[in-house]
């Protein structure tokens, strides 16, 4: 009798495992020897593949995954149906992490050849989705969901993260940043990451993208560094391949910190407000591009705004072809709204000065920089400008001819006059 029952003992783990749903015996398989899989209770579904595991532990050299609840859709040797997981817990390895719920679904992978890992373009997904992720160890990462959707080789998909949240104190000026939401669409992100790895450009698809970034806080010991509204990057490739973007910044405020505290303080700033924006379009065809609008402004500083438009322009421009590329026209003009008048009241206070004196100074300077009758209207809405009789001061560039880059290297101006008549330079006040 007491062989019969040394005997059962010895017996009830093989049998209990095969009673077990096939679908954990394939998980058990695909997982390989080096894991342990155990679980408190494993229900099969009427759908073949499927399974539910309760209490769910699985063990790798040191590092021991816990699931509270695990549902298998559609088990298959290159992916899953379907993928549910609540309750995750991760112990031993290099980060503990807990999520709160996981989902998965449409999982294929590619089988890469022998001894290689998968790579980026051999995975797709249809959905994954993240709930609750917390992770720990010296910078402590804290999302509240995060789903991507449509990944894959050739797969323009999209993505969006909420609630993600960074500290340490090995961040230098700042130890906590918040995000409240990342999103983009339109992106093969699988070809991107390829691309990246392999230090490539990545394909272009026809198509819209964009990105969106909102709600960026910064702090340190809880008082703010800096903070952003959002950040919008929206592009488009057409089928003839023309590109056009834009980029957006809204809301951008710096607080005085080092290294630019001491200049803030100096010339009356509590904190810098920024917005940019840039527009620009590539006519691939033509060989075209323009930019027509790249503007930054600081709120009680100033702006600045460039625009250009240039020809032979290919598609992919580098070293070799970009000599080719010739200058049509260019814009530049920069808005004075305070920075110079507190930056020469602050000089003259530090040279014991009066402030008229200080400028008649930077006056005579500037014309000794701007000799000759032929730079005199230059020489003129400079002097308007450091008079204070005109807050803008605009250079524009109009060849005669469009002017390739390669005559700028080849036949560099020994004076301004020279450059003047090369770029056909005008340079007004207002």
């Amino acid at each position: 009798m007491r062989s019969l029952l040394l005997l059962a003992l010895l017996l009830l783990p093989g049998l209990a495992r095969a009673q077990e749903p096939a679908a954990v015996t394939q998980l058990r398989r695909l997982l390989g020897p080096d894991v342990t899989l155990s679980f408190d209770r494993a229900t099969a579904t009427d759908v073949a593949g499927s399974a539910v595991l309760t209490g769910a532990v699985l063990q790798r050299a040191g590092e021991t995954i816990r699931v509270a609840e695990a549902r298998l859709e559609g088990l298959r040797e290159d992916g899953i149906a379907r993928l549910m997981l609540r309750g995750v817990a991760i112990a031993g390895g290099e980060l503990p992490v807990t999520l709160d719920r996981l989902d998965l679904e449409g999982l294929a992978i590619r089988r890469p050849a022998a001894g290689a890992s998968p790579a980026p373009e051999d995975v797709s997904a249809d959905l994954l989705r993240l709930e609750g992720w917390r992770s720990g160890g010296e910078v402590p990462v804290n999302i509240a969901s995060l789903s991507i959707e449509g990944y894959g080789s050739g797969r323009l998909g999209q993505a969006q993260l909420v609630g993600l949240e960074v500290t340490s104190g090995a961040m230098g000026m700042a130890d906590r940043v918040t995000i409240a939401r990342i999103a983009y669409a339109g992106l093969d992100a699988a070809d991107l990451l390829s691309a990246t790895i392999a230090q490539r450009t990545p394909r272009m698809v026809p198509g819209r993208q964009s990105l969106e970034i909102e709600g960026v806080a910064v702090t340190q010991a809880g008082a703010p560094v800096a903070r952003l509204s959002a950040l919008t990057l929206r592009g488009e490739l057409t089928a003839d391949r023309n590109h056009s973007g834009a980029v957006v910044l809204r809301g951008l405020e710096v607080m005085p910190t080092p290294p630019i505290a001491e200049w803030m303080q100096r010339l009356g700033y509590a904190g810098l407000a920024a917005e940019a924006r840039l527009q620009a379009a590539h006519d691939v065809g033509a060989q075209i591009l323009e930019l027509s609008e790249f503007g930054i402004e600081l709120r009680d500083l100033g702006e600045l705004h460039l625009g250009f438009r240039a020809d032979r322009v290919p598609e992919g421009m580098d070293v070799t072809t970009a000599p080719a590329a010739r200058l049509i026209s260019a814009r530049l003009r920069y808005v004075d709204r305070s920075l110079f008048q507190r930056w020469l009241g602050s000089q003259a206070a530090q040279e014991r000065i009066p402030e008229a004196a200080l400028r008649r100074r930077l006056v005579e300077q500037s014309a000794a920089l701007l000799p000759g009758p032929r730079l005199a209207e230059a020489r003129g809405a400079v002097a308007r400008f450091l008079r204070g009789e005109a807050s803008v001061l605009e250079l524009a560039a109009q060849p005669r001819a469009p002017l390739a880059f390669s005559m700028v290297t080849a036949k560099p101006q020994t004076s301004l006059d020279g450059w003047r008549d090369m770029f056909g330079l005008t340079l007004t006040a207002r």
